[in-house]
């Protein structure tokens, strides 16, 4: 190919940097004099800081991990390869320091923490033997410059035991930080609502992990001014060049060193280390969508003091949206809801740190507390939760609650209004300590961890604080839900659907997504997007209800109760969020006059909105053309960008296909992901399910 790269990412968002093969300077706006020719350039960026799904906590260890322990060591060891050639027998133990310290690696990899630390104190004795031979080489008055390579050998490897300690070092803090949230889980999963203070305190476990990463971060600076030290300039210059690559990996190293050290004082504060942390925990139906999931049904308020619950209160969310009198008008799309805003419905923008604002504000103005963090958690956790656990016992009910039968039975009782009009989800108050004895009893805490990761995966987990500290800690791993700030001349899309009037029917909608993007030769772009949208709902499905509820003692399901279930249309607001600028020229479908186009300053973006009503069994297909807002410079390459962010909560997997149709006259040398189908011509197209956010890359040019 005539270029060359990964294009998962530039170096900045607004600079292409291409140079030409063999040269050293970048030509960051190629001129058109500088033509194309079979790999006469090569494209690249400098930093690879690859976009990918969002993790959490083990993950980001992991990636951490990744970063001292792989890219470090294979820099090092290629320098190695040639420096220890002075001497075969020091060749033989500074490699098999290396080969610890890699075996090390891959035990922390695997979270192994323990094995880990065994291999990196190996690695230091395997470095030592080495020094001491370097050390009666260098003093044998070599000839030539032999001694002063041997200098700058004996340098790399004390560096070598820098490294060997400030791993050690580091792996200790990791595996202390990994068993934080298994005690916690271990301490607090108290289903008879008697919280205690734990025996174990997590606060101090933590502070000690910061010590030992601020001991590894010294070790590594150590490293890195011994390798700066080391006479790189009596090496012959190819290695000189080595030596730089390797001291700027070491200070990419210390940098993410210094950046855990900033991560834990945020957790210490989650945890209520100085004072007790309060938490909202929003628990949203998302079989009755909004843009941050669901619908918020109730929620609880939790106070964590040192590493421990220490109070958790259940409560209807009408219990505080009763008590405010004030007239509130709603965002135009949440008015086809209700004229009168309250905090069930304040989950109204699609990044979950606005929405959690507007909540918490909410709570406070109808007379509840204060909080420092809202979380958001999906009702479809219980599916998962009871696939783990197993069916549960429920106080009051005859019949065990299973993954399968647990939204049927939930939802029956609480319209019904089984309980009383008073307090017709006191079920789900019950629910919660069942949930917690079950787990407590048969689920491990990897598997709920391994849960909670998937959750933040799908967005069906999200979290947002008060505490700048906490956000920033809470961006890092992913779990914040915010809406990307793309830049001006990149590609962005997001459908979001708010149900308005269809009950819990979601559960029976399926939709896919074709994204259609046209590059003319000038390099105007035009995005083509079909939207497909299906009620599966069928008749025989009463039956299957019916067989659920009997089980519990109940009979008969009226027809507005079906309704309610999922049986009726399901009227729902589609909200396509584009970038900035971007120019609505057609739609098909809808009439252009029931369409609402707008600019949300809060996420920065061009939105479109229309009301789509859907019957069971019943398709409804919407295409629309836009234009974006900027244009593509293919005189000599360009590249298109588009992020695709997923609506949290979705339950059914969202078909979703893209493709690009460029013009006959422009070239494409590039995409990401590499999984990219040629179809027709230079048609590009690629298929996935909308499971989580996606990134498109493509590289064009005009030749």
């Amino acid at each position: 190919m005539p270029l060359v790269r990964d294009i998962k990412n530039r170096d900045s968002k607004k600079t292409l940097v291409i140079k030409l093969e063999g040269s050293s300077e970048p030509l960051n706006k190629p001129k058109k004099e500088h033509k194309l020719k079979d790999d006469s350039y090569v494209f690249f960026t400098k930093n690879e800081n690859v976009k990918s799904g969002n993790k959490p906590n083990k993950e980001f260890l992991r990636m951490l991990v990744a970063g001292f322990f792989i890219v470090f060591m294979f820099n090092v060891a290629q320098i190695g390869t040639q420096l220890f050639s002075i001497a075969s027998d020091v060749e033989a133990n500074a490699f098999q320091g290396f080969g610890r310290f890699v075996e090390g690696g891959k035990d922390a990899l695997e979270a192994n923490f323990g094995g880990a630390v065994q291999y990196f104190e190996s690695a230091g004795f395997a470095f030592e033997e080495a020094q001491e031979k370097v050390w009666f080489i260098s003093n044998q008055g070599a000839a030539g410059d032999r001694g002063s390579v041997a200098e700058s050998a004996y340098g790399l490897l004390e560096a070598g035991n820098y490294l060997a300690l400030g791993a050690s070092y580091f792996s200790q803090g990791a595996s202390a930080i990994q068993e934080i949230p298994v005690l916690f889980m271990e301490n607090n999963l108290h289903p008879d609502g008697d919280y205690q203070t734990s025996s174990v305190s997590l606060t101090d476990k933590l502070k000690s992990s910061l010590e030992l990463f601020d001991k590894a971060l010294n070790e590594v600076k150590n490293a890195r001014d011994k390798i700066g030290n080391s006479g790189p300039q009596f090496l012959p210059e190819n290695l000189q060049v080595h030596f730089n690559v390797l001291s700027e990996q070491l200070d990419s190293l210390i940098t993410t060193l210094e950046s855990m050290k900033v991560r834990i004082p945020a957790i210490l504060s989650m945890l209520g280390d100085r004072y007790p942390h309060r938490y909202l925990v929003l628990f949203q139906n998302n079989s009755e969508s909004r843009p941050t999931g669901g619908f918020i049904g109730s929620f609880l308020i939790v106070d964590v003091n040192d590493g421990n619950i220490t109070k958790a209160e259940f409560h209807d969310i009408y219990e505080y949206d009763g008590q405010l009198n004030e007239k509130i008008d709603a965002p135009n799309e949440i008015a086809a809801l209700t004229d009168n805003w309250r905090m069930r419905d304040a989950n109204y923008s699609p990044d979950f740190a606005i929405s959690a604002k507007k909540i918490a504000w909410f709570l406070e103005k109808e007379g509840g507390p204060g909080v420092d963090t809202v979380i958001s958690v999906n009702q479809s956790i219980l599916e998962d939760l009871l696939v783990i656990t197993g069916p549960i016992q429920v106080e009051g009910l005859s019949a065990n609650l299973t993954d399968a039968n647990y939204q049927t039975v939930l939802t029956y009782i609480v319209e019904s209004k089984l309980e009383g009009k008073e307090d017709p989800k006191g079920i789900i108050g019950r629910v919660i300590p069942s949930i917690q004895n079950a787990m407590s009893q048969k689920a491990s805490a990897k598997s709920l961890l391994t849960l909670i990761q998937n959750q933040v995966r799908d967005k069906d987990i999200m979290a947002w604080s008060k505490d700048e500290n906490i956000q920033r800690f809470f961006d890092d791993i992913g779990v914040s839900g915010r809406i990307e700030k793309t830049p001006n001349d990149e590609d962005y899309f997001s459908l979001i659907s708010i149900n308005v009037g269809g009950n819990k029917s979601d559960r029976y909608i399926n939709s896919n997504i074709s994204h259609e993007t046209i590059i003319n030769k000038n390099g105007e772009v035009r995005d083509i997007v079909t939207y497909k949208r299906a009620h599966t709902w069928e008749p025989n499905i009463i039956l299957k209800w019916k067989s659920q509820i009997e089980a519990f003692g109940y009979n008969d399901i009226p027809e507005w109760l079906q309704k309610i279930l999922g049986s009726g249309e399901n009227k729902s607001v589609i909200k396509i969020f584009v970038p900035k600028g971007s120019e609505l020229e057609e739609i098909i479908g809808v009439s252009k006059e029931e369409v609402t186009i707008g600019y949300d300053e809060e996420i920065d973006k061009t939105y479109m909105y229309f009301t789509l009503p859907v019957n069971p069994q019943e398709e409804k297909v919407v295409t629309m053309t836009y234009k974006l807002p900027y244009e593509l410079d293919l005189g000599i390459a360009d590249e298109y960008r588009l992020t695709v962010q997923k609506q949290p909560g979705t339950l059914n997997d969202v078909s979703f296909v893209k493709r690009i149709l460029a013009d006959s006259r422009i070239s494409n040398y590039k995409n990401y992901p590499e999984e990219v189908v040629y179809t027709q011509g230079k048609a590009l197209e690629y298929e996935t399910s909308l499971m989580t956010d996606l990134y498109f890359a493509s590289l064009w040019g005009i030749e």
